[in-house]
């Protein structure tokens, strides 16, 4: 599990939505299609994560922390 900014996330998102709008796909190129397919996939979930404040972010850290020892 990683814990990044909401600027880090925003900065993914725009990677990966400009690289894919960059990539040209062949018809009989499946690696790369899937590799699109792929980064769409992950764009929506990225997309549908919440952020989460500042007491849930160190109620949840706690939590983790506790499940590790």
């Amino acid at each position: 599990m990683y814990i990044i900014s909401n600027k880090q996330m925003e900065d993914i998102i725009s990677y990966i939505e400009t690289w894919k709008d960059g990539v040209q796909v062949e018809e009989k190129d499946t690696r790369t299609y899937n590799k699109v397919r792929l980064a769409n996939i992950l764009v929506k979930k990225l997309k549908a994560k919440q952020p989460l404040s500042k007491p849930e972010l160190s109620e949840s850290l706690k939590k983790n922390l506790r499940d590790l020892k």
